[in-house]
C-alpha cells in the first residue's frame, strides 16, 4: 500500500486535533482548566468542579493519545514495546519545550525543528563522517579508537536534544513561539525579580521595612 493515504489521513487528524484544541482552549471548560492550573483553591471558590474538570482533562488527553496510537499502529502494522523508547520521549519533550509550552503554533514549529535536526542534520553528519577527506571522519575514528565502538552521530541525538533543551530553558524559556499567557507570566516573573533585585536590602532582613514604602 502506498503511503499517500496515510499522509492525507495524518493531515486530517492534525487539522482535527488543532481545531478541537483551539475550541477547547476558548471554551468554558478550557478556562476552568487554566483556573485549576493557576490556583485550585481559587477555582473551587469560583464554582469549578475540580474532580469533574480534571477527569475531563484526563479523558481528553487519553483520547488524543489513543487517536495518535491507533494511527501509529495502523501505519506500522504491529506494535511492540521497542517502538516506544526513552529516546522517543526525549524527542517529544523537546518538541514541546522548544516550540513553546501551551502554544499550538509553537508545538508545530518545534516538531518541525526537532524532526529536521534528527532526520537531516544528524543523518548528514554521519554521511560526511564517511568521507575520509572530511574532518568529521577523523573525529569519528578518534572516538571509536578510544573505546566507543559503533559510534555514529545519530547515536548522540539525546545528548544533542538535551543540550538544546538546556540552552532554550536558559535563554528562551518561553520557547520559539510562546503563547500570550506564557509570555505574560514570564514577563511578570522577570519584572518582580527586577523589583526585588533593585532593593538594597534582601526581603526579610533587618531594615527591609524601611526600604519599602507601603501606601
Amino acid at each position: 500500500m502506498t503511503p499517500a493515504p496515510y499522509y492525507y489521513l495524518i493531515l486530517a487528524l492534525i487539522a482535527l486535533s488543532i481545531f478541537v484544541n483551539v475550541r477547547l482552549r476558548d471554551s468554558r471548560l478550557g478556562r476552568a482548566w487554566i483556573a485549576i492550573r493557576e490556583d485550585e483553591i481559587a477555582a473551587a471558590s469560583s464554582g469549578v468542579n475540580l474532580v469533574a474538570t480534571k477527569l475531563f482533562a484526563f479523558g481528553t488527553g487519553a483520547f488524543f493519545a489513543g487517536l495518535a496510537g491507533a494511527f501509529h499502529a495502523a501505519k506500522l502494522g504491529q506494535v511492540s514495546p521497542d517502538n516506544f523508547s526513552f529516546g522517543d520521549s526525549v524527542i517529544y519533550l523537546a518538541m514541546v519545550v522548544i516550540g513553546g509550552i501551551g502554544s499550538i503554533p509553537g508545538v508545530i514549529v518545534g516538531a518541525l525543528a526537532v524532526y529536521s535536526i534528527n532526520e537531516f542534520l544528524l543523518a548528514q553528519l554521519d554521511t560526511l563522517a564517511a568521507d575520509p577527506t572530511n574532518p568529521l571522519f577523523a573525529l569519528k575514528n578518534f572516538i571509536v579508537s578510544h573505546g566507543i565502538q559503533g559510534f555514529t552521530f545519530g547515536n548522540i541525538r539525546n545528548l544533542v536534544f538535551g543540550i538544546v533543551l538546556v540552552v532554550i530553558m536558559i535563554y528562551r524559556p518561553e520557547g520559539l513561539i510562546p503563547s500570550a499567557r506564557r509570555r505574560r507570566e514570564l514577563r511578570q516573573t522577570t519584572d518582580e525579580g527586577m523589583e526585588v533585585g533593585s532593593l538594597d536590602v534582601v526581603p526579610g532582613a533587618p531594615g527591609f521595612e524601611s526600604e519599602v514604602r507601603v501606601e
